[in-house]
């Protein structure tokens, strides 16, 4: 029985040991009081009074990987927190940052994946850093009540400056992914930042970079996300053949693309909720193509995203839609909203006769244009 207990002791002390326990120490240059708030995947997981411009922090964690700290400032707008991702395993960290700062703070680990996080943030600030000051920047002037009390239009024109640079800093990621890559082939974190960007605008790009990466990199749950959104891009990329639709027309019937006889398509994702897709079924009807010849070559497939028939048919007879419809009465687990990646309604692709994709994800007012400049030359 006494070995029992010994047996019993030492099991307790390894798995204790095996919880990470992390000793961070954070200074922040500029901040007299605040909170500091640790969290992982929008989960805040602790909160520390943040005082004289530093913090200590020593605690086991559940589990190592990514987290994120934010200091907020409590004498200051909350646009202008300090946030940041780190790597979090057993060992201690010194972390320096300072009020107003876009860059990435400088952090001293022995953690090898805190390391290569940290290069990549220093790649990042070479290339972006002025870039992400001037949004750090409006972000925070916005959230003023002086910014507030600008007129109307110097405002919006305010906003609509900081949208283009949030436009510009998106078209960055997969360059500075790129020369990271370069610098830091056998690396990890690429996977895991590829899982934090928005990969619909690059998928090509995004998809070398992810035949670029180590075994290890891909074999990451990070790595096999990226891996699973990017083959669904991939096939949804102009010149791809278009995914099936599945589902019945309003008489019963499966549907079946092949009975659509003209040059040109447009696939339109919707739903009776959706107030926008009923707005744009109004210029649908009133003319969305406006060439008479352009007309005879094109036709529209709407294939609704309601689960329930009689909401989809009345729908339907409330619109007077004439052209070709289609649902499954699966709503959001319907194979269409996986295989065509539809993430918003309502969402359009313009797809040729053979269906192929000419257009993924095409706005509305440029369908027009893009018919007759198609049909001028097929």
């Amino acid at each position: 029985m006494k070995y029992c207990y010994l047996i019993v002791f030492a099991l307790l002390i390894s798995a204790c040991s095996n919880t990470p326990k992390v000793d961070l120490t954070i200074n922040a240059a500029g901040i007299n009081n605040g909170t500091i708030i640790l969290s992982q995947a929008n989960e805040s997981l602790l909160s520390q009074n943040f005082k004289d411009g530093a913090a200590h922090i020593n605690k086991p964690i559940s589990t190592a990987g990514y987290y994120n700290i934010s200091i907020i400032d409590t004498e200051k707008p909350l646009a202008s927190k300090i946030s940041f991702e780190v790597y979090l395993e057993n060992g201690s960290y010194t972390i320096q940052t300072k009020a107003g700062s876009a860059d990435y703070p400088a952090i001293t680990s022995s953690s090898k994946t805190q390391q290569q996080l940290s290069d990549y943030y220093v790649t990042e600030g070479r290339m972006a850093g002025k870039l992400n000051q001037n949004i750090s920047t409006n972000l925070i002037y916005l959230d003023t009540r002086e910014a507030r009390s600008l007129p109307k239009k110097e405002r919006s024109a305010l906003i609509a400056k900081t949208r283009n640079y949030q436009i510009a800093r998106r078209k960055m990621e997969p360059a500075i992914l790129k020369a990271y890559l370069s610098q830091h082939p056998d690396n990890v974190v690429a996977a895991h930042i590829m899982n934090l960007q928005y990969l619909d605008e690059y998928p090509a790009e995004y998809n070398a970079l992810l035949n670029k990466l180590t075994a290890q990199a891909k074999q990451t749950p990070d790595g096999q996300k990226v891996a699973d959104k990017l083959s669904l891009l991939m096939k949804l990329l102009p010149g791809a053949e278009a995914p099936d639709i599945t589902g019945v027309t309003p008489d019963g019937k499966d549907f079946d693309k092949r009975s659509i006889k003209k040059k040109l398509i447009l696939v339109e994702f919707w739903a009776a909720k959706s107030d926008q897709s009923q707005r744009n079924h109004s210029k649908m009807l009133n003319g969305l193509i406006i060439g008479d010849s352009d007309k005879k070559q094109f036709e529209i497939v709407s294939v609704s995203i309601d689960s329930s028939e009689d909401v989809w048919k009345r729908a339907l007879k409330l619109s007077n839609l004439t052209w070709p419809q289609v649902a499954d009465f699966k709503g959001d687990s319907s194979p269409n909203v996986s295989n065509w990646k539809i993430t918003t309604l309502p969402a359009y692709f313009l797809v040729d006769s053979k269906w192929r994709i000419l257009k993924p994800n095409i706005d509305i007012i440029d369908v027009d244009q893009e018919v007759h400049d198609y049909l001028k030359i097929h």
